[in-house]
């Protein structure tokens, strides 16, 4: 059996963009949460690296019915709006979210990642348990908005999403297939 790669900065550093994402996305895949944290690092300290466009075959906002949301990216900062629901357990605050894609995602093992910014990996991140709607009166209008339960976990995600809002979604056809993370 061979021995695992001792992966530093450094070493990451030298490493082409495109490797570098892949050698994140297998991280991830695996469970590697430090060293995807790294990567991660790697990947947001690098000036003119463009952001990753949409690899879904479907365009975005031409889903099809088959496509599900497998991780909610949230921009979140200090904590705005989140609730602790016994230990290792906690509701995020008030997101405008389509219902019927949270009720897909949950079914399919669907995360949830809050982020202080774009650049950050998440600071509080889990799979999706339930949701409850309540009303988020904006300054124009009124949405009804979804919270979110999560089962935290210790492994942070990479902001995944397309544009500069404050929320962001990693779509089912957004994941490498198995053939792809075992490279």
């Amino acid at each position: 059996m061979s021995k695992a790669p001792i992966w530093t900065a450094e070493r990451l550093a030298a490493m082409e963009t495109a490797q570098l994402k892949q050698l994140l996305a297998n991280a991830q895949a695996r469970g590697a949460s430090e060293l995807a944290a790294l990567c991660g690092e790697t990947l947001a300290g690098r000036v003119g690296v463009a952001k990753k466009p949409a690899t879904s075959s479907s365009p975005v906002g031409k889903r099809t019915a088959r496509d599900v949301v497998l991780e909610f990216h949230f921009v979140c900062e200090n904590d705005r709006g989140v609730t602790a629901d016994g230990e290792g357990f906690f509701w995020t605050g008030l997101w405008i979210v389509s219902e019927d894609e949270v009720i897909k995602s949950m079914k399919a093992g669907g995360k949830v990642a809050l982020h202080s910014s774009h650049a950050a990996m998440s600071y509080r991140q889990g799979k999706i348990l339930d949701y409850r709607k309540s009303d988020r009166d904006m300054v124009k209008k009124r949405n009804i908005g979804i919270e979110f339960l999560v089962a935290a976990d210790d492994v942070a995600l990479p902001w995944f999403g397309d544009g500069t809002a404050e929320k962001g979604y990693k779509w089912a056809s957004d994941a490498p297939s198995n053939e792809q993370a075992e490279r």
